[in-house]
């Protein structure tokens, strides 16, 4: 088990001194920003009725904040940090039937990922910023200058969070994953990007078209002092994405550092990465499914271990997202895939067992900390709502609908991630903000308490 400190040192250290080259460390906590995602702002989203099993009871929704569409989740002690394209709030969950927002920090930036560790949130940039700081708007397409890429904050006081820094990478950051080193006394941070088309910035594919990930490090003592130090190119043989001609790249990435893996969803493949040296990962295999193809608009977009380290789960985002790709239950767009760890051998898939006609596919999930190797997983599919379900029933012939152990999809919600944490479903939906779930069901008995949670990084196996 890596050599972790235990969360509550992390937060108890002090705040490092700020260097005179960081960036204005003022943070508004308002916006009238724009809305920003690449489909449409004034979706209805999920059309009625609502569908909740019985098991699955709405404990709380906060509301999200207007203009500003709600993105990817991170969990630390007490706070849930609720990320979107205009910043990121810091809600105290530890009362899950009256949770609150403790802060609301406007910072411009699709799309809006967050992480945590110890004192520091890292937020995702993907949009060149006029500034490197908190006062930033949205670049011009047409303009080449501008900043994007990994913002570094300080939330040690989680009511006034403090900007240390912006490190700039190319293409910006669609989404980072963490990768704790704390013998080292730093965190890596792996940036997944690709240009999604030529004015969106740098390139982070090279002319001969192999797609690479940026590094950053950061010291504990000194992040402020981050930088992107180290590239890994992908895999010579690793597939361009067809639709966009020499674009090769990684849309997320999860590690499990007590395996020393990590799970990269390629846009048009898979692949299995050994990071015993998270610095330099090495290529082990790929998975390839022709169902998932760029002529269908779909992409290879996140991953989970399951938590005694033998199942990963990739998911396909079928249509980016914008499409009803869960009109037809039956086929294969949109779906959920379950591989072994050790080989790349398939195992099964998933996708929810309804009709539904509104925008949706697979999103953001992750599996329920479960001893003994049981598998249970928690994924949202945007207006499918959240799904929770029995992978073990799946992978031994249950059909989606008696593995499936829960569902909430409320009318006129369309969710990005849906996550477990300690003892309860936490989901962030574009339109209504941040919904607390409680899952009545033994397939939760015996689910681990967390001290922190980054759904992209796992860190110790449960057995």
């Amino acid at each position: 088990m890596p050599n972790i400190p235990a969360l509550t040192t992390l937060l108890a250290a002090p705040p490092p001194p700020l260097a005179c080259r960081e960036p204005p460390t003022s943070v508004r906590t308002t916006s009238d920003g724009p809305r920003y995602h690449e489909e449409d702002p004034t979706d209805p989203g999920a059309a009625g009725p609502d569908v909740q099993s019985k098991n699955v009871k709405l404990l709380a929704n906060v509301a999200g904040v207007e203009s500003r569409t709600s993105t990817d989740l991170a969990f630390a002690g007490r706070y849930a940090y609720a990320g979107d394209y205009g910043g990121f709030r810091v809600i105290d969950v530890s009362d899950p039937e009256r949770p609150r927002v403790v802060s609301d920090v406007a910072c411009n930036g699709a799309q809006g990922d967050v992480s945590v560790y110890g004192n520091l949130l890292f937020q995702s940039v993907d949009v060149r910023q006029t500034t490197n700081d908190c006062t930033s708007a949205d670049v011009p397409f047409d303009d080449p200058t501008g900043f994007e890429g990994v913002r570094i904050f300080d939330v040690s006081d989680a009511a006034s969070p403090r900007l240390l820094d912006f490190v700039t990478t190319p293409c910006g950051s669609h989404t980072h994953t963490l990768v704790p080193d704390p013998s080292n006394g730093r965190v890596l941070v792996y940036v997944s990007s690709y240009p999604a088309t030529a004015y969106l910035g740098p390139p982070c594919t090279t002319a001969d078209g192999f797609g690479y990930i940026s590094i950053i490090g950061v010291s504990l003592a000194n992040p402020a002092a981050a930088k992107t130090v180290w590239r890994y190119y992908l895999d010579a043989n690793t597939q361009s994405y067809s639709a966009l001609t020499h674009v090769t790249g990684c849309h997320d990435i999860t590690v499990f550092l007590d395996i020393k893996r990590a799970a990269a969803a390629c846009l048009s493949e898979t692949q299995m990465w050994d990071i015993s040296d998270p610095e330099k990962p090495e290529f082990l295999w790929r998975f390839d499914n022709a169902a998932v193809n760029a002529t269908n608009g779909d992409i290879w977009h996140s991953a989970a271990f399951s938590w005694d380290g033998t199942t990963v789960a990739f998911g396909d985002e079928s249509g980016g997202g914008a499409e009803a790709r869960c009109a037809d239950p039956t086929d294969q767009q949109g779906r959920i895939w379950f591989l072994s760890v050790e080989t790349g051998t398939l195992l099964g898939n998933y996708k929810i067992p309804r009709i539904e006609t509104g925008k949706c596919t697979a999103h953001n999930f992750n599996f329920v900390p479960l001893p003994k190797g049981r598998r249970v997983l928690v994924s949202a599919y945007y207006t499918g709502g959240t799904t929770i379900i029995d992978v073990d029933k799946l992978l031994v012939g249950a059909s989606a609908a008696d593995a499936e152990v829960g569902v909430f999809r409320p009318a006129g919600g369309r969710v990005w991630s849906s996550y477990w944490y300690n003892g309860f479903v936490y989901t962030n939906d574009m339109l209504r903000g941040v919904d607390v779930l409680l899952l009545s069901d033994n397939a939760r008995s015996g689910a681990r308490q967390l001290p922190y949670a980054n759904p992209q990084t796992q860190e110790s196996l449960i057995p």
